[in-house]
């Protein structure tokens, strides 16, 4: 006789599964940052190949796997995130302020940096200083796809948690009896954020407005379906603990069953096959995008590569596209547990630390190489010559 598969709330919290996957919250961090350190080789690419023809020449192909490992970045963090959510290791309001401070941090330097010392240091040197940030707007918005220069990650970090906060915390005294229905449409307002600034990238890249320098640091980084795709994990927890309230388990049942080995493994196997889904999804739109902005749909089978990649950019600029590569997140999921605690949480502080020293020596060995490149071409003196020459400038 086959044996009766239990329901989700018959499964006690006691009686266990043995199987825990063997990365951590600990190793997603660290692979999302070592993805980030990527970000300063692609500058660094794309820079040369601006310097070089040459350079882009024979790192288009470098360039492309680049950038491809540089948007799993964000996935990889916001699965460890959700890991200290679901563990109950850090609540939400800890995640909001570090994730909103981080972001506020990153806005405030970014405007100072671009203001003072890039705008103003460029104006000491013309004579229409007024002209600097316009100028550079329009080639900032030129040079990139999206039309918009996007980098502060830390926004969507925000919108992922405060979207998980307003759909699964326990709401405020405020918002008692009917009024929690209230609290949970408070989700629409990360949503919002997030399809307006799809929005005012896609009217960037078509050129029907010019964003200001400001603005950069407060647009989101991730493509739309990437934001689907953890709209779906936040719905997913909550349409499980709803499972359990309704065949009488209380809050702190559901609680301890989310410790469990057994959830976390479905969860993992939830998460891949979301992943996957998300990838397919997000390469079908890139297709149908293609055709839609296409003039007709002849055209497409007929048209050249160059003017296929033409199609396939501006969809991509609209933020379609950039979720293909998690489908190679997927099979990283199925050894991930987020039950899991690492030995040592001081290297959770570490590793963004250690990711940003990486940062700037892949930077500093950039112009390193550069500057040698460029010293081949000059006329080279000696350095009784330079001596000279110093000392003649000192005695001036």
């Amino acid at each position: 006789m086959w044996k009766k598969k239990r329901k989700l709330h018959e499964l006690l919290a006691e009686e266990d599964i043995r199987y825990r996957g063997p990365i951590s919250y600990q190793g997603f961090q660290a692979l999302g940052w070592l993805c980030i350190t990527v970000v300063a080789a692609t500058l660094l690419l794309r820079i040369g190949g601006r310097i070089d023809p040459k350079i882009a020449e024979k790192t288009a192909g470098l360039l492309n796997v680049l950038n491809y490992v540089r948007s799993l970045s964000l996935p990889f963090l916001l699965i460890a995130n959700f890991s200290k959510i679901l563990n109950n290791s850090e609540g939400y309001k800890k995640q909001l302020i570090r994730n909103g401070g981080i972001a506020a941090a990153i806005f405030l330097a970014s405007f100072f940096l671009f203001g003072r010392y890039v705008i103003g240091s460029v104006g000491l040197f013309v004579s229409d200083p007024e002209n600097v940030a316009p100028m550079m707007e329009t080639a900032l918005n030129r040079s990139q796809a999206s039309g918009a220069l996007s980098f502060n990650m830390f926004i969507d970090l925000f919108l992922c948690t405060l979207f998980m906060y307003f759909l699964n915390a326990k709401p405020p005294k405020a918002f008692t009896g009917k009024k929690v229905i209230l609290f949970r449409l408070l989700t629409l307002l990360p949503v919002a954020y997030e399809v307006i600034s799809i929005l005012l990238k896609g009217f960037s890249a078509t050129g029907k407005i010019q964003l200001p320098l400001w603005s950069y640091p407060l647009l989101t980084v991730k493509p739309p379906v990437t934001f689907l795709v953890f709209m779906t994990l936040a719905l997913y927890i909550k349409k499980r603990e709803r499972h359990f309230r309704r065949n009488g388990k209380t809050h702190e049942e559901y609680q301890a069953f989310l410790k469990t080995n057994r959830n976390s493994l479905q969860f993992s196997v939830f998460l891949s096959v979301i992943l996957v889904a998300a990838a397919i999804v997000d390469f079908i739109l890139v297709l149908v995008f293609t055709v839609v902005y296409a003039p007709d749909l002849n055209s497409v089978a007929s048209a050249s590569a160059e003017t296929i990649r033409q199609y396939v950019d501006i969809s991509i600029s609209l933020g379609f596209g950039g979720s293909v590569p998690l489908i190679f997140v997927a099979p990283l999921v199925l050894l991930y547990s987020y039950t899991r605690i690492p030995k040592n949480k001081l290297i959770s502080l570490a590793i963004p630390v250690i990711a940003v020293v990486l940062m700037l020596l892949i930077l500093l060995e950039g112009v390193h190489q550069g500057l040698g490149l460029y010293s081949g071409s000059m006329n080279k003196v000696s350095l009784q010559e330079l001596l000279e020459t110093v000392n003649m400038n000192a005695v001036k």
